[in-house]
């Protein structure tokens, strides 16, 4: 009896030895690590948000997108926040980028201490390693030339707690999208422009290939209603055009009738 509950505690034992050695492996499998800073779980909420500080001039116009991988995120598309912009047009319905574009000439933005540029929530729902990248196409100061002090950072927050801060955002380096979206802003590898006092040896993020292309397709909510409408409009400039063309026709025409009436009666006469 003894020996048999000697043999039954060591078959435990050694069941419990193997559990061990599965349950981290397990647990490890349902990690996702983002930007290789954060470490989240399936099944969490989390918030990207995208700083700007040091600028020494107001901003009056950007155009920019983030990007994500929605095998491993699930975009919440009433998420946008944008604390300093009204007005914003953007388009949430596209998979893995969300586009976006702003301008205001007249009321521009004070980003001289940090602030929200602009975040968005996101579900978990695969594990591995991902990114939540961005790229700025423009970006405007009240000079009306391209932004050149700032600073840009990333902050991660899950389940409302914050896990990563002040970060140099990553920046989107996918070749289609530096030949195409490349404009006069120039994204620089830590996050700083060039007339910021504190970057040291920067790497510009910048195509070997430029293209001129035309931007904004993608930055518009309702691009079809937008289309539609220009048509009416074309339509309608024709007709008018047209109408007045013929009302032109037929007054020249009943002048040229009148005045050959009036020659026909003078010449009876």
């Amino acid at each position: 009896m003894k020996r048999l509950l000697i043999r039954f505690c060591s078959v435990i034992f050694t069941i419990m030895v193997a559990l061990s050695c599965y349950i981290p492996a397990f647990a490890a499998e349902k990690v996702l690590t983002v930007n290789s800073d954060a470490k989240v779980n399936v099944g969490d909420t989390i918030k990207f948000s995208l700083n700007l500080s040091d600028c020494t001039e107001e901003i009056i116009g950007f155009e920019m997108r983030i990007f994500y991988d929605s095998n491993y995120l699930q975009f919440n598309k009433d998420s946008l926040t944008f604390d300093k912009f009204q007005g914003v047009i953007y388009n949430q319905n596209l998979q893995n980028v969300i586009p976006m574009s702003w301008t205001n000439i007249s009321n521009g933005a004070d980003f001289s201490k940090k602030g929200l540029l602009v975040s968005a929530e996101f579900k978990v729902i695969k594990e591995g390693e991902t990114e939540i990248s961005e790229f700025i196409t423009d970006m405007y100061g009240d000079d009306m030339t391209y932004l050149k002090s700032y600073k840009l950072t990333y902050d991660i927050t899950v389940n409302d707690e914050v896990i990563v801060s002040d970060k140099p955002p990553v920046v989107n380096d996918d070749e289609d999208t530096l030949k195409q979206r490349q404009g006069e802003f120039i994204n620089y590898d830590d996050g700083m422009g060039d007339n910021s006092p504190d970057h040291n040896g920067h790497r510009a993020i910048i195509s070997t290939e430029v293209v001129d292309v035309t931007r904004y397709e993608q930055a518009s909510s309702t691009p079809s209603g937008n289309t539609t409408l220009t048509i009416f409009v074309i339509i309608g400039i024709v007709v008018v055009v047209m109408a007045v063309i013929a009302v032109v026709i037929v007054k020249k025409r009943d002048d040229t009738r009148l005045s050959s009436d009036t020659y026909d009666n003078e010449s009876q006469i």
